[in-house]
């Protein structure tokens, strides 16, 4: 049983593999595949749905960017994270063979307390999957400068989520603005949602690889600092 403490170890880690040839497998089979072939590593019940009811954030992601098996981890996943990554070696999904060849693994301080005297820009390198079912019904009928408001909002919502879950005591008046490369949402087919491309602004200062939104868990939301 994992046991829950305010402000967990203050550092994220993205782990990104290097493999022979394109990874072309989903986030659900590869975290089944660490499940078969590790099943008694740490990892595993932050991966397999075990932890669910105690930590609604997931702290361990494991997603696919670029054609690349790359695996982040945050607060209580840091350490496992960090452990496991020389662990893997290989790795095959159905008849497909990887072998690693390298592996980048850029860590980051959190510093979600933080108000930068800035607004940072930040891209969603996978859609971010803002609207469920309930929600997109409404968010149709809104007026375009209404829509901008109302992801704004929900762009709030998620960044404070994660900061009270990880046990941060956000003091500052958050901000975010989103800058999407269209306010029409496309929708995800298996799950009836609304998701959008794009950037946003936020005086939180948050790490690289970072998931925002729904599907978290598929890799969707992931995001990445970049230059104003």
């Amino acid at each position: 049983m994992i046991i829950y403490t305010p402000q967990e170890t203050a550092r994220a880690i993205c782990v990104r593999f290097h493999t022979d040839q394109p990874v072309t497998a989903t986030p659900y089979q590869l975290k089944g595949v660490i499940i078969r072939n590790f099943p008694n590593h740490t990892i595993v019940p932050f991966i397999n749905g075990e932890y669910r009811g105690q930590l609604r954030y997931p702290r361990i992601q494991v997603k696919v960017l670029r054609n690349q098996l790359c695996i982040f981890g945050l607060g209580q996943g840091y350490d496992v994270v960090k452990a496991f990554h020389p662990e893997l070696e290989s790795f095959q999904v159905e008849d497909q063979i990887y072998k690693v060849t390298g592996v980048d693994s850029p860590e980051s301080e959190l510093h979600l307390d933080h108000q930068s005297e800035q607004f940072l820009r930040y891209k969603f390198i996978t859609p971010w999957v803002a609207l469920n079912r309930r929600s997109i019904a409404a968010y149709k009928a809104l007026l375009p400068g209404e829509r901008v408001a109302y992801l704004n909002r929900l762009l709030v919502q998620n960044l404070l989520f994660i900061a009270r879950e990880l046990g941060y005591n956000v003091g500052y008046t958050l901000s975010a603005r989103v800058k999407l490369q269209s306010l029409s949402p496309r929708i995800v087919e298996e799950q009836g949602s609304g998701s959008f491309k794009g950037y946003f602004t936020s005086n939180m200062v948050l790490p690289d690889y970072l998931g925002l939104g729904n599907g978290i868990t598929k890799g969707l939301g992931t995001i990445v600092q970049v230059e104003q």
